[in-house]
Formats: C-alpha cells, structure tokens, sequence
C-alpha cells in the first residue's frame, strides 16, 4: 500500500509539473505556429459541414469587378458614373444594403463625382469602404493616412465602414475587427455598418476588438459580374433582400489573401464572410470562438492529471490509454468545431499527452539500464565458469561461481545451496555451499535449515518477505527452490534480499533457470555442465551487458543478430552456419571487457595509443569464446574479424577481399548501419539517406560490395516485416 501511494504522489507531481509546462506554452504562444496548422486541418474539416446562413437574416450577394467586366467595361479607371448606375440597379432591385470595397477617397472627374455622390444619397442604404494606409517619409519612419470617401461622397452615404484585414504571423487571415480607429475615430467594420443598415439600426462602431472568421459559413452565395448590373442583365431576385458587397474579385487588383481554407480569396469576399459571421451570432446562432487561457489550461490540467494516473497501469494498457487519448482530442476537435464552433486546440492536449508517455519510456529505459548493470556485474564470473567447463577439477568452484552469478542478477545478499541426502525419503545431508555479497558479515546466516526442509518435503518454490525465516531480527526477502533431479532431491536453492521489493520477472527466471541447471547436473554436482547445457539462451544476455558498458542498447544486439543471420540466409549458407553467424554477432563486441573505461566510454576522439588499445577488443574477444566449448568457427571468425576491412587495411589481421570470412563481413556491414542509424552517446542519430550514402559509397573499400548490395535490398524489401519483427529500431531507418 505504500509503494501505491508512492506511486501515485509521483503521478500527483508529474501531472502537476506538465501541467505548469503546457500552462506556460498556453501563456507564452510557444506553440502558436503548430496549433495555427493544427487549426487550420480542423477548420477545412469543418468546412465541409457548412453552417447555413441564419433564415432570420438577410443573407449576402457579390457583385463583382471581374475579368469579363474588365473587358466589358475596358476604359479603367472607370467613370464613376458606372458605380453610380450599379448603385441605382441594385437599389432598384431591393437590395437591404449595399457595401462597396472600392477607394473612392480621391476625387477625380467633378461631374462624373457628383453623380455617383447623388445615387448614394438617393440609395440611403450605402456604406462605403474606410481604411489607413502607412506611407514611408524620405528621411525614414512612415506616416499614417486615413483613407476616406472623398468630401460630399462620404455626407452622402448611410455609414462608412472599415475594410482594414488583420494578418497572422504566417500570412493568413482568420481573424476580422468589429471595428477600427479610422483617422482617429472608431470606425465599424463594413460587414457590421452593412449588418446595421440591414435592421435598419444606425451603424455604430462597438469595442475594437477581433472575432473568428467562421469559415464554415462559406456556403455559395449569387456572383453577379458588374458589368452585367450595369447593363441590366442581372436576375432582380439575386438582389432582393440581400445585402449586397461590390468589390473586386480579378487577380490585377491584388486584393488576394490566404486564408486557412487553402486558396486565396479575394478581400470582398472575406467582408462577406465577416457579415455572415456577424449576423450569425446576431441570431443567436453559435459562430466560431476559441476557448481562453484559462480554460484551456483548466483542460490541460484535467488531462495531465488523467494521464499521470494512467501511467500507473502496465505499459500496454498505458500506451493503448495514451493512442486512445489523442484519437478523442482530434475527434473532439474536430466534433467541437463542426457542431458547436468551438475551436478546440489539439496542439497541447497532445503535447500533455507525448509528455506523459516520454517520461513513461524514459521510467523503462533507467529500470532497463539498471537490470543491465546488473547483468554486467556478474559477467566476468559467467566468463571464468566456461573456462572451468574445460578443467575437470573444476566441479565446486564451477558451483561457487554459478552462486556469484545468480547473487549478482538477483541482488542478493547471500546465495545458499543445502544439499540433500540420498535415498527415497529426502532430507537434508547437513553440507552446504554459499555466497556471500563482499561486506556481509560471515558470521551472518544464511538459509534456515526448518525452512529449507519444508520446502524441500513440499516440493514447490516458497517466497518470504517481511521477516526471513529462522531470523526474527532481519527483513527482507528470501526464495526457498526445490531442486531435484532424475534420481530424486538434490538440494534447496536460497536467494537472500536485503530489499524487500518482490523479485522482477527477469530475477525469477534467472533463479529458475539457475535451479534447473543445478537439478540436471546431480550426477556430480557440477554447475558447469548445466551452465554449458543452456549457455547458448545467455548469450543475448552476455552481449547484451557488454554493449550497455559502451552505452548501447538492446536492442542493438537484438536487431545486429536478427538481421545478420537474415542477409546471411539470403546468401544461401547452411542453418548451422546462419545460427553461428547470428551467435557471431551477439558477441562481437564481447572483446570490450578488457578495454578499460576511460577509453571505452571517451566521448571524443582518440589519441593513437587509446586507437590502438580499442582495436585490441576483436583479438581479447576471439580469446574469450575461443574457449568457451561449442561455438562454432564461423561465430569465432565474426568476434575476431568484424572490423576487417575489404581494401585490407582493417584490424586485427589485416585480412582483405574474399580472405575475410563471410560471416564477419555480414556482421560488419549491419554493424555500421546500426551505429550510424541510432543515436550514441556521442553523436546524434544520421538520417536514412546519410546512412545508405555512406554504404554504399564504402563499397569495395570498407565493405565487400555484394553484402552492400544484399542488405540494402533486404531493408527496401523487407522493411515493414522486419520492422515488426524487431520491434524499437533505429529511427527512419530505410
């Protein structure tokens, strides 16, 4: 219960800490870029559910300066009594508003002025653009110039409305002003002046604030070519009751934004969809708005905390809860804009969530790193027991090093093998053997015999935790293993912990596996036969400690094995051969052992006498498996000649060309693409086409060029399958 609440405060500070991070990335915009293009998928999403125009309302028409009505109308700029005659047809038609996006604050033909100035007061239901213009000064700095319908033109229309178009940091419009300070007054916008009119309430400019563009509300509305309202050709009941926007749609006027639709629109069209946005939420239907600070960090809050409770369950259940997360905050992105126009940002809920499964991974690798130090501690004793399988009085000092072993992996205190009396009925003969971790006291005990016998009558694995049994004083755990072979008991296995913390899977695999070892070796008591018996299923594990000393992974020996034995089968070569080339590669590196660590793990580059020294590790590893019993030549040729090189200029023995066996010339090739693929301790990880360059261009220099050819084949191939097979592997590696 205690380690739960442990637990569970960690998660408590967890959630805590990435919920201040995602509140200060909420508070500082630091994410502003990915959730504008987050945004910007939800949006188009949307889009294609569009929100009708409220009924209660009168919609918009366009009337457009477009390129067939340049042509029409060729003489540009045009007299201003065309404008005027497009006024008088569209009032003659009943439109509720009309709002024009054209400059008119330069006057020009006095005659051709007033007329367009007497259709508009005729009209009273006009409102023409306003809008400031910056111009730079000779000596430098800029003045600001309120652009404005000129003298007599601005009297005579109803309202003047701003056009001014806010623009993000990456150039698209999503946002419109309900007003703006126009020559140093507030102005309304054109589509909240034109909305106005359109009540028939005066235009009046509110708070100079900004709104989301709902451009949801993009459904298509009348399109009428200028030249044709002029001219008469126009169907009246496009107009009617609409409030009509004129302005320019042809690309020679360079009115195009860019909006989060995707292609340009023309600034008359985004005034339209301001006053659809406006009239929208007049109506009381719901428009397009995006929560504030605070609630977005009460929601970030929320989720970190469910998510540091979630990393409590087993890892596959946390990750299935963490994919499943994400999946509901794009849904309910996407639902929450689509049904209630509620803009959502995806960004960082996801971030909360990639937080909590990063610090959930990198919680795997440190336990995973320390169940390596553990391995490694107790390698050179698993080394030194092979050497005593070739030495026949090596029996008890076999069976001492194999308690070392096990002590080291299980991190015990003291190991204890009892030994059992021959016969029918078992028992217990009173000779034992033991290890003991340095710095336990001798006179400690160790295994107590009631316990060991009961166990060994019993026949089945007992685990104490708490008190130990036959030492009231001392805590901690303690695994009582039957033993027994084909002519009865053997004996009882005794691990000793300290901790009390239950041992993990891979502790009780080792000390089952140990158990079996001691039970299939009763004839003479020798450990060594049984370590030799199963010694191939702990060389992934040898290997394994040995590269987490150089700072790899496991999955390093996983993947250099797995795809070495694979190219290997590729060039035909026997099932024997392909397992010894696998067995090769597991161990190539196992030379490492006798580098010393200021070497070894030296970030920089090294001197000749350290270059020297490391090239040593091929020839110490060669001598390390060499006596080992079993293995075959070809995995001996793979740990001694992995670093030849093909133009002969490699280590140790200089061997070129064909002379070096296939083995060590598939082990290399695969070696060098791991390294590197994957990021070391020194050197963050190459990109695929890097890596594949690099082969390739080591042809017939480093590398025999048909194993080059060969396993970039495989990796283009065979990728996926592999990639599944292999699980964690190097990133984008094909």
């Amino acid at each position: 219960m205690r380690a739960g609440k442990r637990e569970i405060g960690r998660a408590l500070v967890l959630a805590t800490a990435v919920a201040a991070a995602a509140g200060v990335a909420i508070g500082t915009e630091i994410l502003a870029p990915l959730e504008r293009l987050a945004g910007d998928a939800m949006l188009r999403l949307a889009a294609a559910h569009p929100a009708p125009p409220p009924a209660s309302l009168p919609d918009v028409a366009l009337v457009a300066i477009d390129p067939p009505s340049l042509r029409a109308l060729p003489e540009w700029p045009w007299p201003r009594r065309f404008h005027a005659e497009a006024i008088a047809r569209l009032d003659a038609a009943g439109a509720k508003a009309i709002a024009i996006d054209v400059d008119f604050s330069t006057p020009r033909d006095p005659a051709d002025d007033a007329t367009l100035a007497e259709a508009v007061a005729r009209s009273g239901r006009v409102v023409l653009a306003s809008f400031r213009q910056r111009t730079p000064l000779p000596g430098g700095g800029e003045i600001e110039v309120a652009n404005v319908p000129y003298a007599g033109l601005e009297q005579a229309a109803a309202a003047t409305g701003s056009v001014l178009i806010p623009v993000d940091a990456d150039g698209t419009v999503r946002r419109a002003p309900r007003a703006s300070e126009i020559g140093g007054r507030p102005t309304p916008s054109l589509g909240a002046a034109a909305l106005a009119l359109a009540l028939g309430e005066p235009p009046r400019a509110g708070a100079l604030e900004e709104f989301l563009l709902d451009y949801r509300r993009v459904t298509p509305f009348p399109v009428i070519p200028i030249a044709d309202v002029i001219a008469g050709r126009f169907d009246p009941r496009d107009v009617a009751g609409r409030v009509v926007f004129v302005g320019a749609t042809a690309a020679e006027f360079q009115d195009l934004w860019t909006t989060p639709l995707g292609p340009a629109k023309p600034g008359v069209v985004l005034q339209a969809v301001s006053y659809r946005t406006l009239a929208a939420e007049r109506a009381g239907d719901p428009i397009l708005v995006a929560p504030g600070r605070a609630h977005a960090s009460a929601l970030a809050a929320t989720l970190s905390l469910l998510a540091a409770l979630l990393g409590l369950a087993p890892p596959r259940a946390r990750l299935a809860g963490y994919v499943a997360g994400a999946a509901a905050v794009l849904a309910a992105s996407a639902l929450a804009r689509i049904e209630l126009g509620l803009a959502l940002d995806p960004v960082t809920p996801l971030g909360v969530l990639g937080a909590h499964y990063v610090v959930g991974l990198e919680g795997l690798w440190r336990r995973f790193g320390r169940r390596l130090e553990a391995r490694e501690h107790s390698l050179a004793t698993l080394f030194d027991v092979g050497d005593l399988a070739l030495r026949p009085d090596g029996a008890e000092g076999g069976l001492e090093l194999a308690l070392a072993l096990l002590g080291d992996v299980a991190d015990a205190r003291a190991v204890a093998l009892l030994r059992a009396t021959a016969g029918d009925a078992p028992g217990l003969d009173g000779s034992r053997l033991e290890w003991r971790r340095p710095g336990t006291s001798p006179d400690s005990p160790v295994a107590d015999v009631d316990a060991a016998a009961e166990v060994l009558a019993g026949g089945r694995v007992r685990v104490f935790e708490g008190r130990l049994p036959g030492t009231p004083a001392r805590r901690g755990l303690a695994a009582y293993v039957p033993l027994a072979g084909r002519d009865g008991a053997i004996g009882v296995l005794v691990v000793e912990r300290d901790d009390p913390t239950p041992l993990d899977t891979v502790q009780l695999r080792t000390i089952a596996a140990v158990g079996v070892q001691l039970a299939l070796s009763s004839e003479n008591m020798r450990l060594l036969d049984g370590l030799r018996a199963t010694f191939d299923a702990s060389v992934a594990a040898i290997a394994t400690a040995i590269e987490a000393r150089d700072g790899y992974t496991e999955a390093h020996c996983r993947r250099l094995a797995a795809l070495s034995a694979i190219v290997a089968e590729r060039f035909g070569v026997s099932e024997e051969e392909v397992e010894a080339i696998r067995l090769g590669a597991l161990l190539h590196d196992v030379g490492k052992i006798g580098i010393r660590d200021h070497i070894l793990l030296k970030p920089t580059r090294f001197t000749p006498e350290e270059r020297r020294d490391m090239e040593r590790h091929p020839d110490i590893g060669h001598r390390i498996v060499a006596r080992i019993d079993g293995f075959r030549e070809t995995t001996l040729h793979c740990v001694r000649h992995h670093h030849e090189r093909w133009d002969g200029s490699g280590y140790p023995d200089r061997l070129a060309g064909e002379a070096i066996p296939l083995g060590a010339r598939i082990v290399s090739v695969v070696d060098v693409w791991d390294a590197l693929s994957t990021e070391r301790p020194y050197k963050p990880p190459l990109p695929a086409h890097e890596v594949r360059a690099y082969l390739l261009k080591q042809k017939e220099i480093q590398f025999d060029p048909r194993v080059v050819d060969e396993f970039l084949q495989l990796l283009d191939e065979e990728w996926p399958e592999l990639e599944s097979l292999l699980g964690p592997t190097p990133k984008e590696a094909t």
